[in-house]
């Protein structure tokens, strides 16, 4: 791949996260940096803050990009660039750009935690087994994650061309080219990566404490905010999900749901809309989230209606919000906690979405990025019951989750309204767009219109590699 032939041999340590004891470096050698315990600690820290980059998950792959190539929100023509992803024109500069700095970017993260396995055995004598178990397991799934988004955005339909040759998957630290895999090697790799990873992690101190983790030291608290054991099994469910290996995916997805209810809590209503600083991430249900002190930023450069531009702001058509979440607004916990707010640009009526709006307070919720959540792998259990025709058991899940957020069940009509729940319940976090390409969706809803949905080709699932990647692969 030509974008590893120039990663720096280095580790990226620049963050802003509480738990983060670092200092920007620019060169760091291999020998010093993995001498020391703080040492790993610092290089596996800096692949998490490194994720929060507004080319990766700091903006473009959860509530900008992604969201404006799901049909998300209803982009004035005056821009061009945003309107080019709106209509899977990928020919143009603008997109080859973003592209570029994607797919830059996450490699050289996945350099980075090759970096970290291979030193975590060539070095073992540095870990305590805690932190070896740990460390090693959490690389594993990063490294696992990283590829797998990248799969999901430069990779084929896998549903129908899983045997064709998409891109590399990087298992060493290495300046030399990997060939690329069919789909199905390729996602063989992520399987295998994050399997290890959970049984790396079979001691996590999230088992036994919850999210708070271990409160004696600074590296083994705030669980969520890291791939921790059960964020690994929600991974491995939505991998196999995305495979169409349905056993697979509910046995990861059960294991998960079995013990959320004490780990990872459905957000009350209180929390979620009521006080000063109510919880509009529903952080409780985050399986996996990154801390980045940024994310406020987001509102006022991307959706605040007050000072942006219609041409620059990123909302969502007030009529399409009544349709999607079946006129009852007064009742949905999301529309009364971070989709209450409605101005009127141009004669159009918008829902205003301030999910991540700043505030004075440094709470994890007010800086999270949600990765994963538990509501995802009640939909995808739900799913997984309709295919296997066992509609009684799929509406149990579908309308907890519903019931949790303020509506009345569906009952066996449930199957109909999946697209619909994946819609409501992920606004701004980037999963919608997977969701259409896992099932080959000829269509989407559409963000200007009630009625008329979006068509779609499977070829605008694919985004362009950049230039010179065919080449080198």
């Amino acid at each position: 791949m030509k974008k590893s032939i120039y990663l720096l041999l280095m580790i990226v340590f620049s963050g802003c996260s509480d738990w983060l004891d670092v200092r920007p470096s620019d060169r760091v050698s291999e020998e010093t940096a993995f001498s020391t315990v703080a040492g790993f600690k610092k290089a596996l820290n800096g692949v998490y803050v490194d994720m929060n980059r507004t080319e990766l998950y700091g903006q473009a792959l959860t509530c900008e990009m992604l969201e404006i190539l799901a049909q998300r929100y209803d982009i004035n023509q005056e821009n061009k660039d945003w309107t080019a992803l709106m209509t899977y024109d990928y020919a143009g500069s603008y997109v080859y750009g973003r592209v570029e700095q994607i797919w830059g970017r996450a490699y050289s993260l996945i350099a980075n935690t090759n970096l970290i396995l291979k030193n975590c055995d060539e070095r073992r004598e540095v870990l305590p087994d805690d932190y070896y178990r740990m460390i090693k397991g959490e690389a594993l799934a990063l490294r696992g994650f990283l590829h797998f988004d990248l799969f999901r955005l430069f990779g084929p339909v896998y549903a129908k061309d899983s045997a064709v040759e998409s891109i590399p998957y990087y298992k060493e630290f290495a300046l030399s080219v990997n060939p690329s895999l069919t789909g199905t090697d390729f996602m063989k790799n992520v399987i295998s990566d994050l399997k290890e990873a959970k049984e790396l992690l079979s001691d996590d101190p999230i088992i036994t404490n919850g999210v708070t983790g271990d409160p004696s030291d600074k590296f083994k608290k705030d669980r969520n905010l890291r791939l921790n054991y059960y964020a690994v099994q929600g991974l491995l469910s939505r991998a196999y999900m995305y495979m169409g290996e349905l056993d697979s995916a509910l046995v990861y997805a059960l294991n998960v749901i079995d013990i959320h209810k004490r780990v990872f809590p459905w957000v009350s209503r209180n929390n979620a809309v009521m006080g000063s600083e109510p919880d509009k991430i529903f952080s409780t249900e985050v399986l996996f989230g990154l801390q980045n002190k940024n994310v406020g930023s987001l509102y006022n450069s991307l959706f605040n209606g007050e000072s942006l531009k219609i041409s620059s702001l990123l909302a969502i058509r007030d009529n399409v919000i009544n349709d999607r979440f079946e006129y009852q607004g007064e009742g949905d916990v999301r529309i009364l906690s971070f989709l209450k707010n409605k101005m009127t640009i141009g004669g159009v009526d918008y829902k205003l979405f301030n999910k991540f709006e700043s505030t004075q307070s440094d709470s994890l919720h007010s800086q999270m990025m949600p990765m994963i959540r538990i509501s995802e792998l009640y939909l995808i259990v739900a799913e997984i019951y309709n295919e296997k025709d066992q509609i009684d058991q799929g509406e149990i899940y579908f309308d907890e989750l519903r019931e949790n957020r303020g509506l009345s069940g569906q009952g066996e009509w449930y199957p109909y309204y999946l697209e619909g729940a994946w819609w409501k319940e992920f606004i701004g976090e980037g999963q919608l767009f997977y969701y259409y390409k896992r099932q080959m969706a000829e269509e989407m809803l559409s963000a200007t219109s009630i009625y008329n949905p979006t068509p779609m080709k499977l070829s605008n699932y694919v985004l362009p590699l950049p230039n010179g990647e065919t080449k080198y692969n």
